[in-house]
């Protein structure tokens, strides 16, 4: 996904949800995730709030040697979900090493 849709996507998904909350204030969710998302007036002087986090952006992984293949790839066991990489449903090992299309296509890379 190219920087300008992902910024998009975040820019009008952002817009809708904060909207969305900020007409809601009867619920108690509402009010206390607006909250939560509510921005200092030093941080920004045109924002209020802030859904989503900055650090994160989209990246293409061209290589097998990028260290962030192995970090994505090791995640769901780090986090304690699986044992083993190739047991995470959505594991590309699944797709180049079983031939299991069943839960996620992937073109290969050459």
């Amino acid at each position: 996904m190219t920087p300008l849709i992902m910024k998009g996507l975040k820019e009008e998904s952002a817009k809708r949800i904060i909207k969305t909350l900020r007409e809601n204030p009867p619920y108690p969710w509402c009010r206390k995730t607006l909250a939560r998302l509510r921005l200092p007036s030093t941080v920004h002087d045109e924002s209020h709030y802030r859904l989503w986090q900055r650090r994160f952006y989209p990246f293409n992984v061209f290589s097998e040697h990028k260290q962030k293949l192995d970090y994505m790839r090791n995640n769901p066991v780090t986090r304690g979900l699986v044992s083993a990489p190739g047991d995470w449903p959505w594991s590309r090992s699944r797709f180049y090493y079983w031939q299991d299309a069943s839960i996620l296509r992937m073109d290969r890379m050459r």
